[in-house]
Order: C-alpha cells, then sequence, then structure tokens
C-alpha cells in the first residue's frame, strides 16, 4: 500500500486499473495496482457519525471542502482519463465506510487526521456511473483548543 501525504499540489498518474476476478450482478469491481492510504495533513473539524437505516452501515461523514475531497476529485479525474468513466458529480458532504469499533472510537468535539484506503473502483452498470471504493484506515483525534497555551495578548470580538 502506497501512504500518500495530502497536500495542495497532490496528483495522481496513472492508477493501474485491473478487472476483478469476483464480480457482483450489478456491475464490474477494478482494482488498483497499488492501493492508495491517502492521508490528511490538514485537520478535519467538521464531521458526524451516520448510520445508514436501510443497510444499517456506519459512514464518517466530513464536508466535501478538505484535502481528502480534492485527493477523491483526482483520482476521478485520473480514472477517466484512463477508463472514460463517468462518475456521479460531487455533493457537499462526503460519506466515508467505518466499522463499528472505529465510530465507537471517534470523539466528538475534535480534530481528526484521517487516513483513507483507497482500493478500487466500481462500475455500475445500470447507471454507468463509477464510484471510488475506500474505507476509512485509520485516524488521530488531537484537542481543537491547546490548553496549555500562554497568550497574555487575547482579543475578544
Amino acid at each position: 500500500m502506497q501512504a500518500v501525504y495530502l497536500n495542495e499540489k497532490t496528483e495522481f498518474g496513472s492508477l493501474g486499473l485491473w478487472e476483478m476476478k469476483n464480480q457482483n450482478k450489478y456491475g464490474t469491481m477494478y482494482g488498483l495496482a497499488q492501493k492508495l492510504d491517502l492521508i490528511t495533513t490538514e485537520p478535519v473539524d467538521d464531521y458526524y457519525l451516520f448510520r445508514s437505516s436501510e443497510n444499517n452501515k456506519l459512514f464518517l461523514v466530513i464536508n466535501s471542502n478538505t484535502q481528502l475531497s480534492n485527493a477523491l476529485s483526482k483520482i476521478q479525474e485520473s480514472v477517466t482519463k484512463d477508463k472514460g468513466f463517468t462518475f456521479k458529480p460531487a455533493k457537499d458532504k462526503i460519506y466515508i465506510k467505518i466499522s463499528e469499533e472505529q465510530a465507537g472510537q471517534i470523539p466528538n468535539f475534535q480534530n481528526l487526521s484521517i487516513s483513507l484506503n483507497v482500493y478500487g473502483i466500481f462500475f455500475q452498470s445500470a447507471t454507468s456511473l463509477a464510484f471510488v471504493q475506500c474505507e476509512l484506515s485509520g485516524f488521530k483525534a488531537e484537542p481543537r483548543i491547546n490548553f496549555d497555551t500562554t497568550d497574555d495578548n487575547a482579543v475578544f470580538p
């Protein structure tokens, strides 16, 4: 797995997509030549957990104006260039699949550094749309406020 520390200059070349042996009836799964571990270098501070009512899956939901969103968009551009796939237009939130264990460990009101495992592309034959397959591989939580700071020049608005 290739670790990619995200910044504004992060680019993705050809991802070396290959059709996987095990498929499902809804479309075609493609694996990446090398799985990616996208790691944020800017904290994510606006997030919440969501449980889907139809299949009971858990998701970490973040805004789409983050480093992860930009990286996923660049991955989609790379796949479109290689395979000609069309992706669903981006929304204002990103839903990242998480496990029950991870959901129990993610604290509220913290800054999160996120690691996202990108392992494939799913092409849905019914809609002719492609989707990036990914899941949360890790996170680090830090307090939003540093109480040890001594700033005698604090100004309140």
